[in-house]
């Protein structure tokens, strides 16, 4: 025994045995030698130290150049399981490795064979739980072994157990296989053969290893009050995995007797009994009722590719709306013709050019009337099963059983939303996720576009960087969009001293300059109406630029040292990579603020700020993606999260699920899916596939010069050949904010309004060089895309013009049919007519059609989700009826290239009040008001001023009537709009 074990040995008897110890790596090798040299001579009591503890080694992952992985371990957000601990100190470590470790030794996970620890004392069982920097452990006498592979795992607590049952499995594990997996939730396992190959990023994607040399599990956990619970579900899965036979599997070294043939050396494993009354999941015959009970496909083969169908129902719809269309626009040529016969005029021939704008404004209500039709006498089994561009069923993880599930990176823009209301609450169900993924095997990284770091106060941009430096967040922050300096002019000008020579004089250093002094002088201009497109970009881009600078340090290190890239380390890998991105801000001179991984992964998750996501969405997105490589965008359905709760959010919350509900029946038709900017996974790759060169010459992945670049890339997209699916299988899961405001709201119509507008035409000044219609539309249109999804996405895109035309065309129709009545061609049909057929076809049949598709998709009962729409009925009326102005304002803004920018929509509730509110409806609305007013004075002259023969008054013998009333009615809502649904 060296002299220096014996002096740590010493130490360690002057200490009561009950009392966790540490000892340092001097000590750790001096264990090591005693292990090496110990004989049959030598006793337990001789052996034996009174504790161990010593510091972990830095996380550092162990993979090729080649491969992407989490440069860092994310922090666990597991919810904390608190154990009863009586008289225990749950805050002492100590105290919590003693709980631990009798609790352990009550369950035997501590019962190792007898002949493994006396061979030199040592246990190779035990529970380790960190405390600043260091592992206290018991029981204390583990075997150095054990304690180097805790070092490795470099976790909060870690647990080493065995048991009879435990080594009996052990045992059946061939030497060659290197892991088990579940079939039920395709969790991953590690098999190493010795505790010596116990890696550190295996507590990346796991939460277990086994040892096969020295018969242990090795189970660890970032919550130590849940270490138990852990151990004992790991426990339950490898028992589980040990009783379902594998597949012959030559390469992975399995054999159909791996696990179900014992031999007769080996203890059986007791199989627990099927609890009276339950149902053994087992049995075919009832694995087939409950696939089918869970909407599986009977044809849903594990071994085969999955099956998805292309569905024609919704091109059926689709035909029957385009051959309503076209019979009502030749009902009108027909009546024109029919006159013409009669009198022989043929001015009345000019109305023939209104039938195209009328096609398409009147192409989506027809859409609706044949869909409420097919939704009420029709089943809509096909929206829960499979399809081409619908998913409604999870993958199977038994299909993917060798799949290495890639690096996942959750993009998220961020603007001035708040810290610990919006960012953090987010943040938390991400890593809920990645925790979960990393379990099954996967990594992920969170990368944020911080679009506000460098416009908020320091001390706020301070906390954010230490929120996102604390959990492992790489981030990215570009300069504030440049103010241009305000002219002063005036009589004295002429005796002011200029503003160069004043900035000349106090010119500041370029260090010293504050972020938004730095882009007023180069002039930094952040694109596009809406930032949100330019922010991602500068994000992508500055990553990108980060890569190229490692491939060329990469090179340069293989020259110098005279090896290839796969010779270089993980060491040497993170150390490459800190270097490029430090060269990268270098080279940007503050400009750029980035720091933590922003390495783009094969896979990318869009989400917004304000987003909850479903712990196992990470899991299943990429399973799916690797299931169907032509999937470019997998877009998920929402469930919406209320923030205030108050009549205007509910309101909102409800028309957003009928919209989610109105996608997942159409896209589970056959129609193709939306693309709606966040909550989607999206293929890197293809990404990149579709990127192009601007005209400032940057290349760009999104577009910033359209308002809806989630529509731009979209189209894209599907016309480069690849395909966009919705994914309904996490049911609501995945939670999004709405509007807290009227006015949240109306922004984000006029956004929509300008964003179809200048995807489908130019600037009226740019008609004479480049022709009225974009390049943009006109590629969709001569697309590959099914010809039923063009006229679907052409009727939502006019929807909003038929909307913003509202008003005006009302405006007309008064003054039409009030001083010409006798004048007008019978093709012409009153506003009247046109409105009754509205409120019946969208208020009437479409709240019952809904209704009965709640019912038929499980979501609602038919007669509750009826008085749900009548509920609201009122509500959107007033709604719809009085964002006619707002949508007109925005494509005239286009149109006319007129300048108009948005801000972020609130995420959380400001200021409220009657008259906080009133001032903010007065600022808002009074262009409304005014306009509505002039309408309202307008038609009361008419009434009572105008000279006898231009009167507009209703009577027994007047039509004036349908010409009052739709006029009305739209200045009624436009003006209450406010009063009604924007005081909250």
């Amino acid at each position: 025994m060296s002299t220096r074990f014996q002096e740590t040995a010493l130490k360690g008897q002057e200490q009561p045995m009950d009392t966790p110890k540490r000892f340092d790596q001097d000590t750790l090798a001096a264990l090591q030698e005693v292990r090496g040299s110990s004989s049959g001579s030598t006793t337990p009591d001789q052996t034996r130290p009174s504790s161990l503890s010593f510091p972990p080694r830095p996380y550092m992952p162990s993979r090729s150049p080649s491969e992407f992985k989490s440069r860092s371990r994310p922090a666990s957000i597991a919810a904390s399981r608190h154990s009863f601990m009586g008289d225990y100190d749950v805050q002492d470590p100590a105290m919590i490795a003693k709980y631990v470790s009798r609790r352990a030794t009550l369950l035997g996970w501590f019962d190792e064979p007898v002949e493994t620890s006396v061979v030199n004392g040592l246990s190779l069982t035990g529970v380790a739980i960190k405390n600043e920097g260091s592992y206290i452990f018991q029981p204390t006498d583990v075997d150095p072994l054990l304690a180097s592979a805790v070092s490795k795992l470099d976790a909060e607590s870690i647990m080493s157990i065995s048991s009879e049952m435990l080594i009996s499995i052990i045992d059946t594990i061939p030497p060659t296989q290197r892991s088990l997996v579940s079939d039920t939730t395709g969790a991953r396992i590690p098999v190493v053969p010795s505790l010596e190959d116990v890696t550190p990023e295996m507590c990346h994607y796991s939460r277990a290893c086994i040892s096969l040399q020295e018969r242990v599990v090795i189970v660890w956990s970032q919550d130590p009050k849940a270490i138990i619970n852990v151990t004992n579900h790991v426990q339950r899965e490898i028992l589980d995995m040990a009783q379902t036979p594998l597949d012959e599997d030559p390469a992975n070294g399995r054999t159909p007797s791996s696990f179900t043939h014992r031999s007769s050396s080996t203890t059986p494993v007791s199989t627990p009994a099927l609890v009276r009354g339950g149902l053994d999941e087992k049995n075919e015959v009832f694995q087939r009722a409950v696939a089918l009970e869970e909407n599986e496909d009977e044809n849903d083969d594990v071994e085969g590719a999955p099956v998805r169908p292309k569905l024609k129902m919704h091109a059926f719809k689709i035909s029957l709306a385009i051959m309503l269309v076209i019979i009502t626009q030749s009902l009108g040529v027909t009546k024109l013709l029919n006159e013409y016969y009669w009198d022989g005029g043929k001015a009345r021939f000019g109305l023939v050019a209104t039938i195209p704008p009328l096609t398409l404004f009147s192409l989506f209500f027809f859409i609706v009337l044949v869909t409420s039709l097919f939704q009420l006498f029709l089943p809509v089994s096909n929206c829960l099963k499979n399809s081409r561009f619908h998913s409604a069923i999870k993958p199977n993880p038994k299909r993917h059983r060798d799949y290495e599930l890639p690096h996942i990176t959750i993009q998220m823009p961020v603007y001035k939303e708040g810290l610990k209301g919006v960012i953090v609450p987010t943040m938390i169900s991400v890593m809920a996720a990645i925790e979960y993924y990393e379990q099954q095997g996967g990594t992920a990284s969170v990368f944020i576009n911080d679009d506000g770091m460098q416009l908020i106060q320091p001390d706020l941009a301070e906390a954010r960087k230490a929120y996102y430096r604390e959990n492992d967040i790489g981030y990215t922050a570009r300069l504030p969009n440049c103010k241009s300096p305000k002219k002063k002019g005036g009589l004295l000008s002429w005796f002011r001293k200029s503003e160069k020579s004043v900035g000349d004089d106090a010119e500041k250093e370029w260090s010293q300059m504050s972020p938004q002094e730095r882009s007023n002088k180069i002039g930094f201009q952040r694109k596009g109406k809406f930032k949100k497109a330019s922010n991602m970009n500068y994000g992508l881009a500055f990553s990108n630029r980060v890569e190229d600078e490692m491939v060329r340090l990469t090179q340069i290190e293989c020259e110098q040292r005279g090896c290839t890239e796969a010779d270089l380390t993980v060491d040497d890998d993170d150390l490459l990579y800190q270097q490029a991105l430090a060269n990268m801000l270098a080279e940007d001179d503050g400009r750029t603020w980035a720091e933590g991984n922003i390495r783009i992964g094969e896979l990318i998750l869009i989400i917004d700020c304000d987003t909850r996501v479903p712990v196992d969405s990470l899991y299943y997105g990429a399973l799916e993606m690797h299931e169907s490589p032509e999937v470019a965008i997998l877009q998920h359905g929402s469930g919406v999260m209320q923030v205030v709760h108050n009549t205007f959010e509910n309101g909102i919350t409800y028309f957003t699920n009928v919209v989610y509900t109105a996608i997942k029946y159409g896209v589970g038709s056959g129609d193709v899916s939306p693309f709606v900017g966040h909550n989607a996974f999206l293929r890197w790759k293809a990404m990149q596939s579709i990127a192009f060169v601007d005209t400032d010459g940057q290349t760009k992945w999104w577009s910033d010069s359209h308002v809806s670049e989630d529509f731009d890339i979209s189209l894209r997209v599907q016309m480069a050949g690849m395909i966009v699916r919705l994914a309904t299988y996490h049911n609501g899961g995945f939670k999004e904010g709405v509007s807290l405001t009227l006015y949240d709201e109306l922004t984000r119509w006029e956004k929509y309004a300008y964003g179809c507008n200048e995807l489908v035409f130019h600037p009226f000044y740019q008609w004479f060089y480049k022709g009225p219609v974009t390049r943009l539309f006109l590629r969709f249109l001569w697309s590959n895309m099914p010809i039923t999804s063009k006229v679907t996405i052409t009727a939502y895109i006019f929807t909003y013009y038929a909307i913003a035309s509202g008003l005006f065309l009302t405006t007309a129709n008064y003054i039409i049919i009030g001083l010409f009545p006798d004048e007008l061609d019978h093709l012409y049909m009153p506003s009247w007519g046109i409105w009754l057929s509205l409120v019946v076809v969208f208020n009437g049949l479409g709240s019952l059609a809904f209704s009965m598709v709640r019912h038929q998709l499980k979501e609602e009962v038919f007669w509750r989700a009826l008085l749900q729409a009548i509920k609201w009925l009122p509500f959107l009326i007033i709604y719809f009826g009085g964002i006619s102005l707002n949508c007109a304002k925005a494509l005239i803004c286009h149109a006319f290239s007129i300048n108009i920018e948005w801000a972020s929509t609130a995420k959380e509730p400001g200021p409220s009040g009657f008259f906080i509110g009133l001032d903010k409806m007065i600022e808002s609305f009074k262009y409304t008001w005014v306009i509505c007013v002039a309408l309202a004075a307008m038609m009361i002259y008419f009434a009572v001023g105008a000279p006898w023969g231009y009167t507009i008054t209703p009577g027994p013998h007047s039509t004036a009537m349908v010409a009052i009333v739709p006029l009305a009615i739209q200045i009624s809502s436009a003006f209450f709009l406010p009063l009604t649904l924007g005081l909250n």
